[in-house]
């Protein structure tokens, strides 16, 4: 990950976090919805699973050859939001460490 996209996932986690938090019982459907009306369009969000309590997901935030994507936990208010990196080139996959 760039310095670009070190700047760019602050920004991205701040917001995000502030909206998860409010969302009681954060279930699939309402963690879409709240990404959705933060601007992120539904192609974007991946991985949407609820895991009792909580709900986990990715943002694929890959622009102009960029490897951005942010892994989330929403769960009210401990929810958080990591950066993570996806392959720069065709569909979303999120990148391990085992792949080179």
């Amino acid at each position: 990950m760039d310095r670009h996209d070190g700047c760019t996932s602050v920004h991205h986690e701040q917001r995000i976090i502030e909206a998860l938090q409010k969302v009681v019982d954060p279930t699939p459907v309402k963690v879409r919805k709240t990404l959705n009306s933060l601007g992120y369009i539904d192609e974007r969000i991946h991985g949407l699973k609820q895991d009792g309590k909580t709900t986990r997901f990715y943002l694929d935030l890959r622009e102009n050859g960029g490897r951005l994507c942010e892994a989330g936990l929403a769960a009210g208010e401990t929810t958080d939001v990591t950066p993570c990196v996806a392959l720069a080139t065709g569909p979303f996959t999120v990148k391990t460490e085992e792949q080179p």
